[in-house]
């Protein structure tokens, strides 16, 4: 550091004066010491902002510091112990670095940072060391287990009842059956036939991981002329909601009219008195079967 009397004040002593010229000496490597921290620390913290989102609070205090050695500066100009001009300059570009990378950062927090915005392969490592810290696993059945979801048959089809994609997706990532088991239905025909939540969202997630809802060995064989397909099914049974989902999905062919035509149902008994307060209703259904049984012929 300067040595001098300016302003009237006591001569440094020996001790500092030793201190100062180390400082001095070193200068250089300090400075670079400074340099070399700031560029490895300011993107390696907006890397890990998603574990550690305390970016802005590091460029606060480092802030913070250069106002302190600003103000040693200042002062020590009336004492005659001053700081080092070169070091003073480090230490502010630094922290102005620190500060613009910090402000950067918190723009892109949404992202997991500025670094990440800009790479996306920065963000899928990310991604990756976040699922290592939650446990998380490419292995389905070991992210099943981790969320208390056991690998089961049946809770397969509970998730479809309540519409949870993802750990239906999960099961079927897994590789579990969705065709007939033993005393049991598929998983296409009871979402064709039931109004579960989200079911037209469920049929798609099944088609992705190719499941052909064409397949007769989605269906039930009772003997007899039994309907080929799904959407056979949906029409023979005047499920007409089911069967417009299925066309909608691309599940109806011609095939399946052609059957229609060669195996008529036959007509329902009527009671009259039964109809109640739903005739309303029950007339609309039928319309909407009437329509598509109409195409059949």
């Amino acid at each position: 550091m300067t040595q001098g009397t300016a302003g009237g004040g006591r001569p440094p002593t020996q001790a500092y004066v030793e201190k100062g010229k180390w400082v001095t000496d070193h200068l250089a490597p300090i400075n670079a010491t400074l340099f070399i921290g700031t560029g490895v620390l300011l993107p390696a913290m907006d890397f890990l902002r998603p574990y550690f989102p305390y970016i802005s609070h590091v460029a606060v205090v480092l802030v913070l510091l250069f106002v302190l050695v600003l103000a040693l500066k200042l002062s020590g100009r009336r004492t005659g112990r001053e700081m080092p001009t070169g070091f003073v300059v480090c230490a502010g570009v630094c922290a102005a670095a620190f500060g613009i990378g910090a402000v950067a950062s918190e723009r892109h927090a949404a992202q997991g940072g500025a670094v990440a915005a800009a790479m996306p392969w920065v963000a899928q490592q990310q991604r990756l060391l976040l699922d290592i810290r939650d446990g998380r696993s490419d292995d389905p059945r070991v992210e099943l287990d981790r969320i208390g979801v056991r690998w089961d048959r049946q809770l397969m089809f509970e998730a479809a009842r309540q519409g949870d994609l993802r750990v239906l997706e999960l099961f079927l990532r897994g590789g579990m059956p969705v065709v007939l088991e033993a005393g049991s239905q598929s998983l296409p025909l009871t979402l064709v036939q039931t109004n579960y939540p989200r079911r037209r969202e469920q049929l798609q997630l099944l088609q992705r991981h190719g499941v052909d809802l064409r397949s007769s060995d989605l269906l039930e064989r009772r003997g007899g002329a039994s309907p080929p397909t799904l959407y056979a099914l949906a029409v023979r049974e005047d499920n007409a909601a089911g069967a417009a989902l299925l066309e909608s999905l691309g599940a109806a062919h011609p095939d399946d009219l052609r059957w229609l035509r060669e195996h008529p149902k036959p007509a329902p008994v009527v009671f009259p008195g039964l109809v109640g307060n739903h005739g309303a209703q029950a007339a609309e259904a039928m319309e909407m079967i009437d329509a598509l049984r109409a195409r059949a012929r």
